[in-house]
């Protein structure tokens, strides 16, 4: 017996989850209180929900992203492949935070892969829903990079946290996304990569702070 046919793509359009919706307007006060007047109204009107039945690609290295996502559950990576075709991953994005990078802001191709995982449920918005709130909403765009910007503070937390190497960078990385801890959902090569080590390095630090107490044994 055939499937139905929105069981055979990766992920499909679904209802808004309004918990999920609230989560994202909490961490865009997080960046900027009290948010522009009818900025809320205007991203429960255009705003959808995309649930993700397979791991794959949203966007293809070398095209113009033009959705941001907001993680409501679920893992997204962000990747390129080199010159020589070797995969390294420049980002891993989890639950609660916001995927939208120069490429979304500017319309521009971007040199890299946008992977989502099995299962992850997600709120999204396109680059002319965006433009379109600038010209209508006073404030939407200066909420925009403000954004971007608290995303530099989170790219030099993640350096940090690798310049500290060894356990510590492991301790760090499996502190913020404990789901990925003992359900590996995301492989350990990829985050051998995200972590500039290799994976036999990131599994022998990982089994040495369970076995220490350190991290939680599942």
């Amino acid at each position: 017996m055939s499937l139905p046919k929105n069981e055979k793509q990766p992920s499909s359009i679904v209802p808004m989850n309004a918990k999920a919706f609230k989560w994202l307007i909490e961490t865009l006060q997080a960046v900027k209180n009290p948010l522009p007047d009818h900025l809320e109204d205007y991203l429960e009107s255009v705003m959808q929900a995309r649930y993700c039945r397979l791991t794959h690609n949203l966007h293809e290295q070398d095209t113009i992203i033009d959705k941001a996502y907001f993680i409501s559950s679920g893992y997204i990576i962000v990747y390129y492949f080199n010159a020589e075709g070797k995969l390294s991953v420049l980002r891993i994005y989890g639950p609660g935070q916001i995927v939208a990078g120069n490429s979304f802001m500017n319309c521009i191709k971007a040199g890299y892969c946008i992977k989502v995982y099995e299962d992850a449920y997600l709120l999204e918005i396109t680059h002319s829903q965006m433009e379109t709130g600038y010209k209508t909403i006073p404030g939407m765009d200066e909420l925009a990079r403000l954004t971007l910007a608290s995303f530099e503070d989170k790219e030099m937390f993640r350096d940090e946290m690798i310049r500290k190497g060894g356990e510590d960078s492991v301790l760090h990385f499996y502190r913020m996304f404990p789901g990925l801890l003992h359900i590996r959902i995301i492989r350990d090569e990829y985050i051998a990569s995200y972590l500039l080590m290799s994976a036999d390095y990131l599994q022998r630090c990982r089994m040495r702070l369970i076995e220490q107490g350190i991290l939680p044994k599942e």
